[in-house]
Order: structure tokens, then C-alpha cells, then sequence
């Protein structure tokens, strides 16, 4: 469904989370039409949750590349029936 908000829907593409200096790290990972990659650590329970204009932050390749070598990675899955 469509946001009524003025901002670009992000597709889910999963979480990341475990531990980086013994401190707890987890936060959702969402890519726009273009590619790039954003996070965000407390999305809202909401039909607009994936709007990149609620709490969406950017983050480089290489940021990517550096939280994934720490933490354990876990695809989206879709909660639709499957046939």
C-alpha cells in the first residue's frame, strides 16, 4: 500500500544484529529505488513503517560491509501466504 506521506517507499531487505564491543547492536536494513542502503535501529509498528522519511537513516557500502563482518544478518520474510 501507498504512504500518504511525501516520502519514498524503501523496500525491507532485512536486520542486522549481535554484539560490537561487547555492546547490543540491532537495526533494520531497507534500500530505496536507486540502490542505496538505509538503517534504522526503532521503526514504527505502522502501515508507513518503510517511508524513508520516518527514521531512516543512509548508510555507505562500506559501513554495510563493516556492521555485516560483525553481525549476524537475517533476510526479510514476507508475511504473505505462499501457494
Amino acid at each position: 500500500m501507498k504512504s500518504n506521506s511525501n516520502g519514498q517507499q524503501l523496500k525491507p531487505v532485512g536486520k542486522l544484529k549481535g554484539e560490537i564491543d561487547d555492546e547490543f547492536e540491532s537495526f533494520y536494513l531497507a534500500q530505496d529505488k536507486d540502490g542505496q542502503v538505509y538503517m534504522n535501529r526503532n521503526p514504527a509498528y505502522a502501515q508507513d513503517r518503510y517511508d524513508q522519511s520516518k527514521g531512516w537513516e543512509a548508510i555507505t557500502q562500506a559501513q554495510l560491509e563493516e556492521y555485516k563482518k560483525k553481525l549476524h544478518f537475517i533476510p526479510h520474510k514476507s508475511k504473505r501466504l505462499k501457494p
